[in-house]
């Protein structure tokens, strides 16, 4: 076959694996931009982390692994999956766009077709047909297994594991340079996605490599470029895996073989599958357990590649084909009983597992927290069985067409999930306007949002996705690993605002902490606008700095800072309706363009509602130079707290050129939104609603 005519149909079968991918996923392909697929757990959590590796790599490589997240901790970023190689994917688009969700829902299509063209690779490199390879591919990529894991991007790149194999398979066929650094990249890209495939893959390469020696051995220059392969590729990793490498021993005390047990699947579970697929879903519903069988057990494999699988056994298997055929069968039993946990319940009888015996050897075996993942080897094998069962199959009968449809259709209808769930994400520019207010905040520091989310859920990754519009590290965030003294902090502030949680978040100033964000339209927080932001405004150690709905900001007021000293207040007497006395007035110059106007109220009778003060500084035409709207103590005492006869000592900051040309002070309280401005004694000096104050008679 000419080259040109074997590279137009590789790139129609590439074609119609993308068309695969689209299809299998609609209508995503329309949502690109404000949907993330399944959820805003850790869809949006891995969103989170490829736009952060955007911008470090673009921005501050050298603190690469510092993500902003779980402030003072240093290498936060370790504390997930690398997603190395899948960031290839959503770089352009994250750069090009600003759009976080559409790098991450290209690189979830492009997962999709990195499966189908992985396996169809693996194949080929035996010398399997294309036909049979076109369809392992399709039959991959749609795997039911795959469906229970569409939250978990790392895990849909096990399309990098049959094309590592792939690769291994034709250098060791033919050992020439190109095909050397094929193998480096299928190598890297699978490694530095995820350790799952670092792991799972690394298993399957190396049975692999041993039934592949065994069959052929290389020469002696063939052995050294695979030396020199493994060799980049050691460092490569290494240097990733350190600050992973850090964080290793804390998580092994965590994860335990009692942990290991509850993630644990049961033989049923391979007969379960994900309720998202419309048609598997429904008819394996009688094998999903409840309280037990999560999308981490739901292992159905599909009904095609076990029925490809089993024409793996008739005809010859030469030896190219041989070793993977090994290969596959050492990997499925591997991963199922893996998969099956540390402890075998038989009956009445209780045995220690193959998982039990292995995390003994090697403790770092239980770092894998979801032990059933370990069936992403029988998942590999399966489907590398499947493909050696098409090509047998196809090759022997006359009735290639129907068969081959025959097997394209069962395998799409049981991937069928169409439409895919989908859960909707603003823009960061859509975001609320808090977080752009923050974003214009002069200095370094870290911030609090409360309330804390427990058990973790969506809340915290879409914090984390609005850090990306205000570039501030958190103290709380979600990831696979969260610090004890993390875990600490969410339970002693999830009593906000009692006493015990503000004396917690008071000593985070001490370390850099400056706001604390409060959205009372959380339900955690019912009813917190009309008790709990009154106890925190009276509490000298937090100043109300702004309210913008439904957030409360207060600022973490350090022990060395002492309050502004009041200047001497001229006195004065004006009542406005019965919600509030004006008791006193002063100004203090800062500079020509700034000056600090010092209001003193007292609340009237009625002094609850929706009322908003403003203070205006008027030349001696009486029009307006500066003003200041807002409830007292910079925005954030509001009305509601107010107790009949209270002083309130108000400071607010107008700033204008020409400021020092002011003559007039006028103040005026307003309810909102009507805007309405509350009576004053006809009698007082006034400009339209605002009653006015003089300047020149102040002290």
């Amino acid at each position: 076959m000419r080259p040109w005519r074997a590279f137009m149909r590789d790139g129609i079968i590439a074609l119609a694996y993308a068309l695969e991918a689209v299809l299998l996923t609609a209508p995503l392909i329309f949502r690109l931009a404000d949907t993330l697929p399944q959820d805003l757990g850790d869809p949006l959590l891995n969103t989170w982390i490829l736009a952060w590796e955007t911008r470090a790599l673009t921005e501050r490589p050298g603190a690469f692994f510092d993500a902003p997240i779980f402030y003072p901790h240093r290498g936060t970023l370790a504390y997930s999956e690398p997603l190395l190689g899948i960031l290839p994917f959503a770089f352009p688009f994250i750069l090009g766009t600003g759009i976080p969700a559409l790098g991450y829902n290209v690189a979830f299509l492009a997962s999709f077709w990195v499966a189908a063209l992985g396996m169809a690779r693996l194949v080929r490199a035996w010398g399997g047909s294309r036909r049979a390879a076109f369809l392992a591919g399709w039959l991959f990529a749609g795997a039911p297994y795959r469906f229970a894991h569409l939250m978990h991007l790392q895990l849909l790149y096990m399309g990098w594991i049959p094309l590592a194999m792939a690769a291994l398979l034709r250098y060791r066929r033919r050992p020439t340079g190109r095909r050397a650094l094929d193998l480096l990249l299928s190598l890297l890209l699978m490694t530095l996605s995820t350790w799952h495939l670092a792991v799972f893959g690394g298993i399957i390469l190396i049975l692999l490599g041993f039934w592949s020696l065994r069959e052929k051995s290389l020469s002696r220059p063939a052995a050294g470029q695979l030396g020199l392969v493994l060799l980049v590729w050691g460092l490569v990793t290494g240097g990733v895996a350190i600050p992973y490498l850090q964080v290793a021993p804390e998580l092994a005390r965590h994860r335990d073989l009692r942990l290991a047990q509850a993630f644990s699947a049961w033989p049923v579970d391979g007969l379960a599958a994900a309720p998202t697929l419309r048609i598997l879903g429904p008819l394996t519903a009688p094998f999903r357990i409840p309280g037990h069988t999560t999308h981490e057990v739901q292992l159905y494999p599909g009904l095609a590649p076990l029925l490809m699988a089993a024409w793996a056994w008739r005809g010859r298997r030469e030896k190219p084909v041989r070793a993977v055929w090994r290969t596959a069968w050492m990997g499925i039993g591997l991963g199922m009983l893996m998969a099956l946990g540390p402890r075998w319940d038989i009956g009445p009888i209780s045995v220690p597992g193959l998982y039990a015996g292995l995390a003994a050897l090697f403790p770092a075996v239980t770092l894998i927290r979801a032990v059933a993942r370990w069936f992403l080897l029988s998942l590999v094998g399966l489907h590398a069985l499947a493909g050696i069962g098409l090509e047998n199959s196809l090759s022997s009968t006359r009735r290639r067409v129907p068969l081959a449809l025959g097997i394209l259709s069962l395998g799409t209808l049981e991937a069928w999930a169409v439409p895919l769930p989908l859960a909707a994400l603003p823009q960061p520019s859509a975001l609320p306007p808090v977080y752009r207010w923050l974003a214009q905040q002069p200095g370094e520091f870290a911030i609090v949002e409360l309330p804390v989310f427990l058990p973790l859920d969506a809340g915290e990754t879409r914090r984390m996705y609005a850090s990306l519009v205000h570039r501030k590290p958190l103290v709380i965030a979600y990831s696979g690993y969260i610090p004890p003294d993390i875990q600490d902090l969410r339970e002693r502030v999830r009593a906000f605002p009692r006493p015990e949680a503000r004396e917690a978040l008071a000593t985070l100033r001490a370390i850099g902490v400056r706001y604390v964000l409060v959205d009372e339209s959380q339900p955690e927080l019912h009813g917190f606008s009309t008790k709990g932001i009154c106890e925190i405004a009276r509490d000298p150690r937090f100043l109300p700095t702004i309210r913008m709905e439904p957030y409360w900001v207060f600022e973490l007021v350090p022990p060395s800072r002492k309050s502004a000293e009041p200047p001497p207040r001229r006195p004065v007497r004006i009542p406005f309706g019965e919600v509030a006395v004006l008791r006193g007035y002063a100004i203090r110059w800062l500079s020509e363009t700034e000056a600090e106007v010092w209001l003193e109220w007292e609340a009237g009778a009625r002094p609850h509602g929706s009322y908003s003060i403003t203070a205006q500084m008027l030349d001696e035409r009486k029009e307006k130079v500066a003003q200041y709207d807002g409830p007292p103590y910079n925005g954030g005492y509001p009305f509601l707290c107010w107790q009949p006869g209270e002083r309130i000592l108000d400071r607010r900051v107008l700033s204008a050129q020409g400021l020092k040309q002011a003559r007039w002070l006028g103040v005026g309280i307003y309810e909102w939104p009507s805007l309405q401005h509350l009576p004053t004694p006809p009698e007082t000096e006034r400009s339209g609603a605002l009653i006015l104050l003089s300047l020149l008679a102040t002290p």
